[in-house]
């Protein structure tokens, strides 16, 4: 059985960090490897290289700003 209650002091509950999380990391990771491709496809910043910069943009942006669980690494408990 895994303990899912925060370590630390008796009495403290863990605070959220403002650094994102490694999966965050990861997907901007892949979204940005997406635009290597395809620049490098196309052969020049053209408008579909522009168009994917701004969809990974907006993924980065919105994946950091929804809040993840009061869990450790944020994933949901299963019941």
């Amino acid at each position: 059985m895994v303990d899912l209650q925060p370590t630390g002091r008796a009495g403290t509950t863990a605070k959220k960090s403002w650094m994102p999380t490694r999966k965050w990391w990861a997907a901007t990771v892949i979204a940005l490897g997406a635009i290597a491709t395809v620049w490098v496809t196309k052969g020049a910043f053209d408008r579909d290289v522009a168009i994917a910069l701004i969809a990974a943009v907006v993924q980065a942006v919105t994946t950091y700003l929804v809040p993840n669980q009061d869990t450790p690494g944020g994933v949901p408990i299963q019941t």
